[in-house]
């Protein structure tokens, strides 16, 4: 039988996501898919995803959701004839009764009800939660009164989605579902609908590393979660596997740019071109060991959380990062010759991409006053650098940061306490599951120090996060996010601005072929989880001494950006003396 491929593509109005989308969709049907193409046109007009992107809010005037709505449809034109695709929209879809009934049942609804609220099988309460929680950077599964107003618009979004999907999915009977994150909540109730009658979905999402983000696409069934747990699952397979060059400058590329600070995914700023002798700024003394508390910001924990995707913090060690917090100040103030700085995660408060200030920000700024000697607190408003920071400290304790997986990648040993919650390997970091055990396992991160062996092997990781398991679209689509540093680059983003053109390069630019559209084809239409379960790619194979010496190169370039302007040798025992 043939299989017949839904995508669901309400979103056209983000360019940089939607053309991706319909290359992926493209390779599935010249694998020989029939493809289902559905669309919005309008549906979704009282708040979507495009209009946050455009920082657009459910309470904004008319007008303004309406020109993403023509932006959208435009977009949606150039997809629909350039690629040929077929399908219906969920305007045309969704009748007047529709509509009154949907609005009928959340004008019943009161705050308190949200969680508990479902339709047709489907928790759509807790799904439209998902992106509400992240934009009000919300501590807890709630809605206020105060919210109820901006909430409606994202609930009555998921009951529209949702009443069409059944319709869609009931005539189509499809094989196959495909979303483009499938956590966001219009998709997600599709995800749910698909798994009532046993449909493999696929998600679509851009790429994890910063330089080529835009080139890469996840592509993996379920959700973007469950991805990262199989890739950890299957590690095993590829922790002995020595990288070569190529594989090891994509990882490099990637983590330049996020030691760059400029990108707006990387939240911290970038190093220091000097000295910034964080020692002396945070009155650590020339006796005492210095040790960083890396905080994570709770909205994406908190949201993942409330759709079953992480499990509830209660059953971690510590049931809440204030718990872990004060079971730190309570250890390190016996320990006089430590000293412990607590940084706070840039994103619990205004930062590039978000400007409001998170509900655990106003819980840490009461908890974090009276504190020993020894103990300090790194503000976002302080304007540290991690990576300064990271200059001289000998070990970082991590709650469910990629700070862990960074300072692995530079050799620094982490503790962690929520394997869990981690998007990486816990292998890379010490871990303790108890009290003593968490205790214990700071003391022999302190013993054992930098490590060569865990750099090799966080750097190993990311070959596998940004390479192996990563769909290449780079022969389809080279947007860049960065800041153009020739005229010619400076040009063409300029030119990208200007109405239609993007649109047109990229109709204009797109292969006959795809590089990887048997590959794409393959994992969506074999119903494989991830492209690891796939027969991997040919590559060159080189031994652990090609690979270390693959390796040192990649650092020195590395260097090049954390150092920059760094003049005279390397302090004794800092992180550039190890690296060199």
């Amino acid at each position: 039988m043939r299989e017949k491929v839904v995508f669901f593509s309400p979103h056209a109005g983000i360019w940089a996501h939607s053309f991706p989308e319909a290359l992926i969709a493209d390779a599935v049907r010249a694998e020989g898919a029939e493809l289902v193409y559905v669309g919005c046109d309008g549906a979704l007009s009282s708040f979507c995803v495009p209009m946050s992107a455009r920082r657009l809010a459910p309470t904004s005037p008319p007008v303004e959701k309406e020109r993403v709505c023509r932006d959208c449809r435009r977009n949606r034109d150039w997809l629909r004839h350039g690629f040929g695709f077929a399908g219906p929209e969920l305007d045309s879809l969704l009748g007047a009764a529709d509509r009154e009934r949907i609005d009928a049942q959340v004008g019943a609804l009161g705050p308190e009800e949200v969680g508990s609220f479902t339709y047709a099988g489907v928790p759509v309460g807790r799904l439209a939660l998902y992106e509400f929680l992240i934009q009000k950077k919300k501590a807890k599964l709630s809605v206020t009164d105060e919210d109820w107003l901006n909430f409606r618009a994202v609930l009555v979004n998921a009951l529209r989605s949702l009443c069409v999907g059944q319709r869609v999915l009931d005539r189509e009977r499809p094989t196959r579902v495909v979303v483009y994150n499938s956590l966001y909540s219009v998709n997600a109730v599709w995800r749910y609908l698909a798994g009532q009658r046993e449909l493999p979905v696929y998600f679509l999402h851009a790429g994890t590393g910063l330089s080529n983000r835009l080139q890469t696409m996840l592509v993996g069934r379920d959700t973007t979660l469950r991805w990262y747990t199989r890739l950890v699952e299957k590690w095993p397979d590829y922790v002995s596997l020595p990288c070569n060059e190529a594989e090891l400058e994509v990882v490099a590329d990637n983590f330049s740019e996020q030691l760059r600070g400029g990108h707006v995914f990387a939240y911290s700023a970038a190093k220091s071109a000097g000295d910034a002798d964080v020692r002396r700024r945070f009155g650590v003394t020339p006796q005492q060991r210095l040790l960083v508390a890396t905080m994570s910001s709770y909205d994406e924990y908190v949201a993942a959380h409330a759709v079953g995707e992480l499990p509830d913090e209660s059953t971690l060690l510590f049931p809440t990062q204030i718990d872990w917090i004060r079971a730190l100040v309570a250890w390190f103030s016996e320990r006089p010759e430590l000293f412990l700085l607590i940084r706070v995660h840039p994103r619990e408060f205004p930062n590039k991409r978000e400007g409001g200030k998170s509900e655990h920000a106003f819980l840490l700024e009461r908890e974090l006053t009276q504190l020993p000697s020894n103990v300090r607190v790194n503000w976002p408003a302080d304007q540290v650098s991690l990576y300064d920071i990271a200059e001289c400290a000998e070990v970082f304790l991590n709650a469910w940061s990629n700070v862990g997986k960074e300072m692995a990648m530079l050799g620094v040993p982490v503790v962690d306490y929520c394997p869990p919650v981690l998007l990486y390997p816990v292998s890379l970091n010490h871990v303790g599951l108890t009290l003593v055990d968490y205790f214990a396992a700071i003391e022999a991160a302190l013993a054992e120090g930098w490590s060569w062996t865990r750099l090799r092997q966080a750097w190993r990781w990311c070959v596998v996060e940004y390479v192996r398991a990563m769909v290449d679209l780079s022969d389809g689509f080279d947007l860049s996010e960065a800041r153009g540093k020739t005229f010619l680059e400076r040009a063409r983003n300029a030119l990208s601005l200007v109405p239609d053109a993007r649109q047109t390069y990229d109709m204009l630019r797109r292969p006959r072929r795809l590089r990887q559209r048997q590959r794409i084809g393959e994992l969506i239409l074999s119903g494989q989880a991830t492209l690891l379960e796939l027969p991997p790619e040919p590559r060159v194979a080189v031994d652990e001494l090609e690979e270390a010496r693959a390796l040192r190169g990649q650092l020195r370039r590395v260097m090049q950006v954390l150092y920059a302007g760094a003049q005279g040798p390397p302090a004794l025992g800092s992180l550039r003396q190890r690296l060199v």
